[in-house]
């Protein structure tokens, strides 16, 4: 027990000198470091202005000196020579403004002796004391001089007696030392009561409380007074620890966290009272420290209501602390804001996990969550605050909607994600009633993803109950942006464009819900158009970005539904999967009409992108007349033995008749690309004959594939030498001569 009680107070002396001093010095030191930069900069502008002062001086004096005296232009004017001393005494200039004597700043210009004699001594002197009282408590302990009572009492009277030495120390001009000397005598009071409880048993749990308490805000108070953050810090960590200290082992969580909160509060007045924001940090890491130890020793689900009253408060305490910090902006405070910035993920992923098991409270709680969020944002006019809360709520809701998707879950979870929507569209739109002007990034990312997320909230409800009449919603959700567009045409162009490009997506998504999975791929296409078009209108290059990404995803979505598998009862032509795929190749040459519109306005990268989707639109041609013709001979191959055959025939006869007319088209437009890749299926073309035709292929079919083949490479050849000053632009020139 002895022993335990002398590591302690070591313990303590060391986390006072090698933390508590250290930090508080450094601020010291960077304190000072800034007044002796002030200083100088005064000693600089003085001297400036004296030099100045004597230098106009000396011309005054030597313009005086040049200029003859007016008695000597009379003719009597023969008085004795002017000698060389009279000549070199320098004539009086007007004294300069007196400047008051500085007094260099104590210990700014610290020796090393300085230092090792002024702070080192100090710290070390203090640590030796610290465990030459530890020494001679234990001595006193191993020979019985001293009683359990007494032992705890002079150990008590020890520390009050350094902490009004410090104060008079500090008083007096000695603040460091003196609040160094104060700080031990607070650490050596958490001693004595700690082991007045643990050690020897003379008080209970809580008159062991309530003194750590007292002691906790004595070292408040004095942190106050001597304006010491070392102290502040001292006093925080004493207060979040106590009940640590304390023990016990049942579940105090009203008592525990209401402590904490109260303990909290006050460190915040204290670090807006005296600007040390560092104190937050202390603060809220403690308290994460407390709530997590508690949870994992006694949390149950039974306590999920207190529980989420203290997420709740604890999340909005530091999260308006964070905004405080940030709007402070620079230095200490704008690092302590990014620290806070946490807090709201943290205590929301607390919360939630909190309320997983009780449906109705998590809904209502991801409303509440949504309503503050998008008024904070209002308030403060940060679209970014809007679209974070967006980011951090709504997946919570899709994924419990996924959960729980079925008879019995319709209204409640349909009614949250109709109320995220017209929040957040509420606030877009009141934004937009003061700054018509252009949107803000997370603005435009907000609205179509809100819009998106109803849609998709709404299907995941709805759809297992009411499937035809899902195609019904989606054409309601087009007509009410559709509606949107036409509202808000007279305030925001941009506005009225991502509306009736939001109207769009929709109703391609009903087009694709009316028939089946190749058709939701015209939506999202259809959603990427609109995405571009509004980007290319708007000058937004992040938006087009957006847009080529979603038509990618369309197109890789379009492969992904067996494609290249031919179903059962497979129609040529007239099925789904072509008129899927010839929506797409439609989207990407409306795209590159609308890039050769506004090619003005992207004139570096025009002519790549016009090419890019002039190559996608005709590669998915390619293809689906390849896989159509492939799947049509395949499904006879069971009662046609020459089947095969005519499939390798056929598809090299019509790449060759694909390839002629995109050289046509090629030359007609004078678009180089087109011709290129003409060239290309042309090669490919080649190779497949000669590769594997002219091996596989026998009768009937060898001829026409080669035939076929030879007529139309000499059309080929011939339409490039007939129209060969036209791909060589010389015809052109030769009209711009003229």
């Amino acid at each position: 027990m002895d022993f335990a009680l002398l590591a302690l107070a070591v313990a303590v002396g060391v986390f006072v000198l090698t933390v508590v001093v250290p930090l508080a010095t450094f601020l010291r030191v960077r304190k000072t470091v800034g007044d002796i930069r002030r200083i100088d900069g005064r000693l600089d502008a003085l001297e400036t202005e004296l030099r100045r002062l004597q230098l106009a001086a000396r011309r005054a004096a030597a313009a005086e000196d040049a200029a003859p005296p007016a008695e000597a232009l009379a003719p009597a004017a023969a008085a004795a020579p002017v000698t060389s001393a009279e000549f070199r005494r320098p004539v009086e200039a007007p004294a300069p403004a007196p400047v008051p004597p500085i007094t260099p700043a104590t210990g700014l210009d610290e020796s090393l002796e300085s230092r090792i004699g002024g702070r080192w001594l100090l710290y070390i002197g203090t640590a030796a004391l610290v465990f030459g009282i530890g020494f001679f408590v234990k001595y006193a302990f191993d020979n019985d001089w001293i009683g359990e009572t007494e032992r705890v009492l002079i150990g008590a009277a020890i520390g009050l007696a350094m902490i009004l030495g410090g104060h008079r120390i500090a008083r007096r001009g000695y603040p460091l030392y003196g609040q160094i000397v104060a700080g031990g005598g607070f650490a050596t009071l958490y001693i004595s009561v700690f082991a007045a409880l643990t050690f020897y048993g003379l008080i209970g749990r809580p008159a062991a409380f309530g003194l750590m308490v007292l002691v906790t805000v004595g070292a408040a108070f004095a942190a106050d007074a001597h304006r010491s953050l070392g102290l502040a810090l001292f006093a925080a960590a004493g207060g979040f620890l106590t009940p640590f200290l304390v023990g016990g082992g049942e579940n105090a969580q009203i008592v525990l966290l209401s402590y904490d909160a109260i303990l909290a509060m006050g460190t915040m007045v204290m670090a807006s009272r005296r600007n040390w924001p560092i104190l937050n940090v202390v603060s809220y890491a403690f308290v994460l420290g407390t709530f997590a130890s508690w949870a994992d020793r006694y949390y149950t689900p039974a306590q999920w209501v207190p529980t989420q009253v203290f997420l709740t408060f604890f999340g909005a305490l530091f999260t308006g602390a964070g905004l405080r910090a940030q709007r402070a902006g620079t230095g200490s405070a704008g690092m302590v804001g990014v620290l806070l910035v946490t807090a709201p993920m943290i205590f929301h992923a607390a919360s939630v996990a909190n309320l997983q098991p009780h449906w109705l409270a998590l809904l209502l709680y991801l409303t509440l969550a949504s309503v503050t969020g998008v008024a904070a944002s209002m308030k403060l006019d940060s679209a970014w605050l809007r679209l974070a809360v967006f980011v951090f709520v709504a997946p919570v809701l899709w994924q419990w909607i996924g959960e729980h998707a079925g008879p019995g879950w319709l209204l409640a979870p349909a009614a949250v994600a109709l109320a995220m929507y017209a929040m957040n569209l509420v606030a877009i739109g009141e934004r937009l009633a003061r700054q018509a002007g252009r949107w803000l990034k997370a603005d435009l990312v907000l609205f179509h993803g809100s819009a998106l997320g109803l849609f998709a909230g709404l299907y995941a409800i709805f759809d297992p109950v009411a499937t035809s009449s899902m195609p019904l919603l989606a054409l309601a959700l087009a007509a009410w942006h559709g509606g949107l567009t036409w509202f808000w045409r007279g305030i925001s162009e941009e506005a009225g464009l991502n509306s009736l490009a939001v109207a769009f997506a929709m109703l391609g998504f009903a087009i694709g819900l009316q028939f089946d999975l190749w058709w939701s791929v015209v939506g999202w296409a259809t959603e990427a158009a609109a995405i571009v078009w509004v980007g290319l209108k708007s000058r937004r290059d992040w938006m087009r970005l957006g847009g080529a990404l979603l038509l990618a995803w369309a197109v890789l979505l379009l492969m992904r539904l067996g494609f290249f598998e031919a179903p059962a009862g497979f129609s040529p032509v007239f099925n789904a999967r072509v008129g899927a795929t010839l929506a797409v190749v439609a989207v990407c040459y409306v795209l590159a009409l609308l890039h050769q519109r506004y090619a003005g306005d992207v004139p570096d990268r025009a002519g790549a992108e016009i090419a890019a989707l002039y190559l996608r639109g005709n590669v998915l041609t390619i293809v689906i007349l390849t896989t159509e013709i492939s799947f049509y001979w395949q499904m006879r191959e069971a009662t046609d033995a020459t089947a095969r055959l005519a499939r390798s025939a056929s598809v090299s006869v019509a790449w060759a008749v694909y390839g002629t007319l995109l050289i046509v088209a090629g030359i007609v437009r004078r678009y180089a690309p087109i011709r290129y890749l003409a060239i290309a299926l042309l090669a490919m073309t080649i190779v497949k004959a000669f590769a594997f035709d002219l091996s596989m292929l026998g009768g009937i079919y060898r001829i026409i594939g080669f035939i076929g083949l030879g007529v139309l490479l000499l059309l080929g050849a011939w339409l490039y030498q007939r129209y060969r000053d036209v791909i060589l632009g010389k015809d052109q020139e030769a009209g711009e001569r003229e």
